[in-house]
């Protein structure tokens, strides 16, 4: 399996693919997060975000080893923040609920502007902009998770 192939039916999916999901999206969370945190950690401050989707909450059909991988990284930050922020680091998951504007979907789906109609795809920059908010809020009230969505989604 391709790092960014999602889906595949539970009954044909191979071990090795699921396996090779769960790898990229939980164990390469926990690598990055370890990684970073020492580094963060005896300077006493820092901000690790993860970027999560819907799939952490509600597996779909056809979806077993992307949300699989999803909800895992999700715990793996909640036990993070748990962890590091007593220790001064603020760890949080950003759940992106719809597609994003830009060239990857619109190679793969030219008309997906259509059918979403206005406001209907996630713009890059108000993404950074909630990933800024994370990274600059008071240490006193700390969001662990932020989920962002488009206008139009139906959630």
């Amino acid at each position: 399996m391709r790092a960014t192939r999602f889906g595949g039916r539970p009954l044909e999916t191979k071990s090795a693919d699921f396996e090779a999901m769960w790898r990229v999206g939980c164990l390469g969370g926990f690598i990055f997060g370890r990684e970073v945190a020492r580094r963060m950690l005896p300077r006493g401050h820092g901000t690790i975000i993860y970027s999560g989707a819907s799939a952490a909450l509600r597996g779909r059909a056809a979806f077993a080893a992307f949300a699989a991988a999803k909800a895992g990284l999700r715990m793996v930050s909640q036990s993070f923040a748990r962890e590091l922020g007593p220790r001064g680091i603020h760890v949080a998951h950003v759940i992106i609920d719809g597609s994003i504007e830009g060239d990857k979907i619109f190679r793969k789906v030219p008309d997906i502007g259509q059918q979403k109609g206005p406001d209907g795809l996630l713009h890059p920059d108000v993404i950074a902009d909630s990933y800024w908010y994370l990274h600059t809020q008071h240490r006193s009230a700390w969001s662990q998770e932020l989920d962002v969505r488009p206008y139009a989604e139906t959630f």
